[in-house]
């Protein structure tokens, strides 16, 4: 016990002992109850045990208050502590005597440290090492033999042990055909909760059967539902598409558009009038493209471009019902280039440029791209998309512009110059414009609701191969490469 838990506790005794003392009204009893917690706050508590057995004396047992109780039950428990390490048989013999005569001392922690000590002295653990110890065990036995009153409480305090032991194992064997009792009434409990369980799960499982059924039903007929709304719209999409690339092919056999129908004054400064069409062919790549960017700024502008270009080519490929078209001809156009040998900064710009090559259908009415037949002032309008897309290339920045215009512009461009809008050919058409022509047919050819006499990649090569007056035969040789 701690010395400032032991303070309080002795002023909470000592204030129930004074006022004990006041209600006894005995001078002696209070001198004798203050003593006694006086020493044991100082710790000395044979003394304290001897000044409160005088208190306990003064009282019938009867009689004793509650109070002067708790005070001598505490100085026992310190004492017997106290006796416990000292090896003190003399004590401990005075303090069994004690308890038999005041049996209400015998609290659960006074008769556990009594059982340890009597153990330690069966054991002879100390007690009969010490000298002192066997002569006040000879102490005792004379005088036990010489004082029958001495010598019979002893022996009661033997019979009483042995009482004590007989009960605890009474108590033991009742206490253990109790719990058999408890186990097998929760057991029968368990039994029959165990049924009434079974009985309500079975209504619940065929309630819930029930349900999972109905479930069931109800998901197979959503399901159904979606399948045929997907159905639907695939056929729509297919429907869709076939109508777009047999308007194209419609708008690709015509000839060439009037020069009233877009004027080249309109055009960027490379292509109008006293300009030089820059080309992108035979010669090195570098002399036809802006420098590779190089502070961090720059890098930033390029990375923003391909972004705003892949957001745009989603909507070019809505507005057209080519689902993924942007995106499959822009890659292709990126691992050719690779595979050409160019840098990386170079086929990043190419992709930007295949992403948005068809953004001049942004411009043109939806309704005319969904159309069986054209007249052929409509064909004129969804050729000149190609012209009109130039307009929406505003989100470019300056230094890119003009290979954006080449890509945009001149995508149709046939090698034997058959194509729009300006009819030129071999290595006058820039190299992004025939990067573009062969991959956009391509991505067409393998496209399975568009062509059904196409079902692999290299018969679309193949296909390419039979047109070397549209397609650049070089390109298609790196593309066939790469699949």
């Amino acid at each position: 016990m701690n010395e400032k838990f032991r303070r309080i506790l002795c002023a909470l005794v000592c204030a129930l002992v004074s006022f004990s003392a006041f209600a006894a009204d005995d001078e002696l009893v209070t001198r004798y109850l203050t003593a006694a917690n006086e020493q044991y706050s100082s710790g000395n508590f044979e003394k304290a045990f001897t000044y409160i057995n005088n208190v306990l004396g003064s009282y019938k047992q009867d009689t004793i208050p509650d109070n002067v109780q708790v005070l001598s039950e505490t100085i026992y428990f310190a004492y017997l502590g106290q006796i416990k390490n000292t090896r003190s048989l003399k004590a401990f013999n005075a303090v069994k005597e004690k308890l038999i005569e005041f049996p209400f001392l015998s609290s659960d922690r006074v008769t556990r440290t009594v059982k340890i000590i009597n153990t330690y002295e069966a054991q002879d653990i100390a007690w009969g090492a010490d000298p002192a110890a066997k002569a006040a065990n000879s102490a005792v036995a004379a005088t036990s033999n010489s004082n029958p009153v001495l010598y019979n409480t002893l022996e009661l305090q033997i019979a009483l042990e042995a009482v004590k032991q007989e009960t605890a194992q009474q108590a033991q064997a009742i206490n253990q055909e109790y719990q058999q009792q408890l186990i097998d009434t929760q057991k029968s409990a368990y039994e029959s909760a165990l049924s009434q369980a079974k009985e309500t799960t079975g209504t619940n499982n065929r309630i819930l059967a029930l349900s999972l059924i109905i479930l069931a039903g109800v998901c197979f007929i959503v399901f159904i539902l979606v399948l045929i709304n997907m159905i639907v719209n695939l056929k729509s999409s297919k429907n869709q598409n076939e109508k777009f690339v047999e308007t194209l092919k419609a708008v690709s056999q015509m000839a060439r558009l009037p020069a009233s129908t877009v004027s080249l004054e309109a055009l960027p400064p490379i292509y109008g009038t006293g300009g030089s069409m820059r080309m992108i062919g035979n010669a090195a790549l570098e002399t036809g493209l802006p420098p590779a960017p190089v502070t961090d700024e720059d890098k930033k502008q390029l990375n923003e471009l391909a972004i705003k270009c892949k957001e745009v080519g989603m909507q070019i490929d809505d507005v057209t019902g080519r689902k993924n078209n942007s995106k499959n001809v822009s890659e292709m156009v990126y691992k050719i280039v690779l595979e050409m040998g160019v840098s990386n900064y170079e086929a990043t710009l190419f992709f930007a440029i295949s992403m948005v090559y068809d953004i001049g259908f942004l411009e043109v009415d939806r309704n005319l791209l969904r159309l069986e037949s054209l007249t052929d002032e409509q064909k004129y309008e969804i050729r000149n998309h190609v012209k009109q897309g130039l307009a929406q290339l505003s989100f470019v920045p300056e230094v890119y512009m003009s290979v954006f215009a080449d890509g945009v512009l001149m995508h149709h461009e046939n090698m034997d110059g058959s194509g729009y809008p300006e009819g030129v050919a071999g290595s006058r058409i820039p190299l992004i414009a025939r990067l573009i022509h062969v991959t956009e047919s391509f991505v067409a050819l393998i496209s399975r609701r568009n062509y059904r006499d196409i079902f692999d990649k290299e018969s679309a090569v193949e296909e390419l191969r039979k047109k070397p007056g549209l397609y650049d035969q070089k390109v298609v040789d790196v593309l066939e490469q790469i699949i």
